[in-house]
């Protein structure tokens, strides 16, 4: 499946729940982007409008170390620069101080995004207009070269979450945007296959996280360890650890969810069937973490595949246990999608 065969609200929504960030989709509502087509519109409009909420709601403010040479005392002195520059003889003294200001790190990387947005080609119109207006709000905050380690220099606090989440599109707009060295104009690039089943993968995990009680997911994390039983203890380094997508603990079942991004999740030459790679490697993780928590209550294991316009349901027991292929077709209505989503670990 490709990220164009995806409406863009479903995009939209696919984003939300990978980023761990569910309660803040609604700073767009889907009948605003259905006439969107472009994933840069899309965050472009999110972004814009993020940032006019965060206007009226108030912008953050940090405190920000400030040296200044002054005629009197604010904050600490600096000795060694008074000295040094024998500042006493003019009656001044160097002194570091700090002052709350709007011009801190996380408000400069929406800056510096809504500018990149702004050099992008084919943006849509009324989006650049919105980018162009929440832009001209950020008078008075520095700018910056937006980079990996410009987003590891936040410093806010978790429960800040709608700025969070609008950084977190600030990422992704940095990640997907290239330069035209020649000219400075941007474009967009599409999501690759390994982006589009990164972000698949990941909204299954946030999906079930957010939109479910009965099950705990991945709360023991997603390693699995190998029976590795008779290996000599100086050759286990060498067995590499499984990681399954979404492990789901209840006291009644078990599920094991290995999430599939195929344009074709069947194959064969004599007829459609499971790919033996994908059981192969689902019957590992469930025999392994079986063995590792214990039998009761048995696990099962769902391969789980991203179609449009063809629906698998599969069900067959393996080596005793129950396994299950599903599709979830991600250019339906999100309600539908929602209710099928429920639907996968209720069977």
């Amino acid at each position: 499946m490709t990220q164009r065969a995806i409406p863009i609200a479903n995009i939209y929504y696919l984003l939300c729940y990978a980023w761990k960030r569910a309660a803040e989709r609604s700073v767009v509502q889907l009948d605003e982007l259905r006439d969107l087509n472009e994933v840069h519109d899309l965050l472009g409009k999110v972004l814009s409008e993020g940032t006019f909420r965060l206007f009226r709601e108030g912008l953050d403010r940090g405190y920000r170390e400030i040296q200044e040479d002054l005629s009197g005392i604010r904050g600490k002195i600096d000795i060694g620069q008074t000295v040094k520059r024998a500042l006493r003889a003019q009656g001044r003294v160097s002194c570091k101080y700090e002052e709350m200001t709007h011009d801190v790190v996380h408000n400069r990387i929406l800056r510096a995004t809504l500018k990149l947005l702004l050099r992008c080609k084919g943006l849509d119109p009324r989006v650049r207009q919105a980018v162009s207006g929440a832009f001209a709000k950020f008078s008075g905050v520095s700018e910056i070269s937006l980079s990996r380690r410009v987003f590891q220099l936040v410093q806010l606090d978790r429960n800040r979450r709608y700025y969070w989440f609008l950084l977190s599109v600030c990422r992704l707009i940095h990640e997907q945007l290239l330069v035209d060295e020649s000219s400075g104009r941007t474009r967009f690039a599409e999501f690759s296959e390994d982006k589009m089943a990164s972000l698949f993968e990941d909204f299954i995990k946030g999906f079930y996280q957010h939109e479910q009680q009965d099950f705990k997911v991945n709360h023991r994390g997603r390693s699995i360890s190998w029976v590795a039983n008779g290996t000599e203890e100086n050759q286990l380094p060498m067995i590499p650890q499984m990681e399954a997508d979404v492990i789901m603990d209840a006291p009644h079942r078990r599920i094991i969810i290995d999430a599939k991004y195929y344009s074709e999740a069947l194959s064969g030459r004599y007829g459609p069937k499971l790919r033996s790679g994908h059981l192969y490697q689902l019957l590992a993780y469930l025999r392994n973490r079986e063995a590792e928590v214990g039998p009761i209550p048995k696990h099962e294991g769902i391969l789980l595949y991203p179609t449009v316009d063809e629906n698998i349901s599969v069900d067959v027991r393996l080596e005793g246990f129950r396994v299950s292929a599903r599709s979830i077709d991600l250019s339906r209505d999100w309600q539908e999608i929602h209710q099928d989503m429920l639907a996968i670990v209720a069977q």
